[in-house]
């Protein structure tokens, strides 16, 4: 599970999150229950946004940019992630072979019917026919 994590609370120069915003970056809660990278231009310190997802100290997590801002996960939650989401798209090629496959049965039942449709219809001479019927309004009930 991606936990979200609150804006640096560190003062922030220019180009300071530059760096944090490109690929996942490898860190662990500091015992303050923080997330703290010490980079070049200075220290970058976030934490969790909410309290109820906060880690232990000394957890190790990955830390990415998502969207419009920084969220974190430890390598077993990605893992996990990362598993049920191949799962997740095995099981929707999965449903599109067997739709296709029941599409194609019933396309090939459909022409083995039109195909083998065999009525014959017996050999009937006009003056053995009735007459058709033709609805005149005095046929037709009185409506009420």
């Amino acid at each position: 599970m991606s936990r979200v994590l609150s804006w640096p609370h560190t003062p922030i120069f220019p180009h300071l999150l530059d760096t944090l915003k490109v690929d996942r970056h490898p860190t662990a809660v500091t015992d303050k229950g923080t997330i703290r990278f010490d980079l070049p231009r200075g220290t970058v310190e976030m934490k969790f946004s909410n309290p109820s997802q906060q880690l232990h100290p000394g957890t190790e997590v990955q830390v990415w940019w998502k969207g419009s801002g920084f969220v974190c996960a430890t390598p077993e939650d990605i893992e996990a992630e990362t598993h049920e989401s191949e799962e997740s798209r095995n099981i929707a090629e999965r449903v599109h072979e067997v739709r296709e496959q029941l599409a194609a049965a019933r396309r090939e039942r459909h022409e083995r019917f039109v195909n083998e449709l065999d009525i014959e219809l017996p050999e009937v001479e006009a003056a053995e026919l009735p007459p058709p019927v033709v609805e005149t309004p005095e046929s037709q009930p009185a409506a009420f």
